[in-house]
């Protein structure tokens, strides 16, 4: 068997097949919180991996572009460039600049309005990324971001408006489009240093039979990406002063779809308009739930210590290491439960086995 396969793979390496191993992404850029980094990639202090597609779904105003900007923040830290693709006038330099964005260090920002305009500069930034950095030691890591999907239209819908004057929607070919778009994305940069990130819209079901008001996320973005998080949002208010001032919002982040961590996991993360997103936010309610700190009514305590919640930012870098270390040991116990579980089957079988040939 093994000669078999060493030959077999050496024939298809001569046919310029990629043959080996597979790989886990060699690097990671964090989403800006440690928490949403872990429903993600099942880690603190990953996010969104190398070589692969990633979206944030969701409906209007769920913080979508809010948390793509923090990921091209995060990506300028760990010296990616950054190429954003805005086809909703959103990722403007004054909004970016606010969220913490250099605009004027590797970073370029690129107008589109159209599903083959994405497609021509996605292939031209590719293609010279590769004649660029083709057998490089350390190519640069690069991001490509793109808010959003669901803006885009087809040069059909484009050509009505413009040249005909008329509105006529093209939904059909729009969806085949983009998933002609996104396929050839998934391979073109799988084995590169390049990573994207794009945004879509998600609608509400309206069927009465099968599952009314649930969000749907368009099949050409099911299928395609690797990751998908949904983002939904909850109004953030000041419930002492003043119940109906909102002073932020409260996402819902949902790891829609995953290859590096355990699906359906949520968090809550609260963004108040002041301050911004807080990386931290959220991990105390996980913190509460691996038994690391304790609650009574308003007060919390870890390692003897206690405080109250709107002091959790001093312990907060503790905290998160006493939860990585809680969960690298749990799946070190789950490891060994396995090793045994195989040895308890193999010796329970080698004593069926023995009973047999004694009968």
């Amino acid at each position: 068997m093994a000669d078999f396969l060493a030959g077999l793979n050496k024939t298809l390496e001569k046919s310029g097949f990629d043959v080996g191993e597979a790989p886990p992404p060699r690097w990671w850029i964090s989403t800006g919180n440690f928490i949403l980094n872990k429903i993600i990639s099942g880690h603190f202090n990953r996010g969104i991996p190398q070589g692969r597609l990633t979206a944030l779904v969701g409906p209007a105003g769920s913080g979508k572009t809010f948390v793509l900007c923090n990921i091209i923040r995060e990506a300028q830290k760990e010296g990616c460039i950054v190429i954003a693709l805005d086809s909703e006038n959103a990722l403007d330099d004054e909004f970016a600049t606010a969220i913490g964005i250099d605009v004027h260090n590797n970073y370029s920002h690129i107008h589109v309005d159209t599903i083959p305009q994405v497609i021509e500069v996605t292939s031209t930034i590719i293609q010279g990324y590769k004649k660029e950095y083709d057998g490089a030691e350390n190519p640069p890591k690069l991001l490509i971001a793109c808010d959003s999907l669901d803006m885009l239209i087809t040069d059909t819908e484009s050509d009505n408006y413009t040249k005909k004057g008329i509105v006529k929607g093209d939904q059909g070919q729009k969806n085949k489009q983009l998933k002609a778009m996104l396929r050839p994305l998934v391979h073109a940069i799988k084995h590169t240093d390049i990573t994207m990130v794009v945004t879509d819209q998600v609608y509400k079901n309206q069927d009465l039979l099968n599952g009314e008001g649930v969000w749907l996320v368009k099949d050409a973005v099911k299928y395609s990406l690797s990751q998908i998080v949904m983002l939904t949002k909850l109004k953030l208010k000041d419930d002492k002063t003043n119940p109906r001032n909102v002073t932020g919002i409260k996402m819902k982040c949902e790891g829609y779809k995953t290859r590096f961590a355990k699906p359906s996991q949520s968090v809550t993360i609260e963004v108040p308009y002041s301050t911004g997103m807080d990386p931290y936010n959220g991990l105390l309610a996980v913190a509460k739930d691996l038994g690391i700190v304790s609650q009574a009514g308003a007060w919390y305590a870890y390692n003897g210590e206690k405080f109250q919640s709107k002091n959790f930012a001093k312990l907060a870098p503790q905290v998160l290491e006493a939860c990585e270390a809680t969960m690298i040991d749990a799946l070190e116990a789950i490891m060994e439960d396995d090793d045994e579980e195989v040895v308890e089957k193999q010796s329970t079988r080698k004593e069926k086995i023995s009973k047999k040939l004694d009968d």
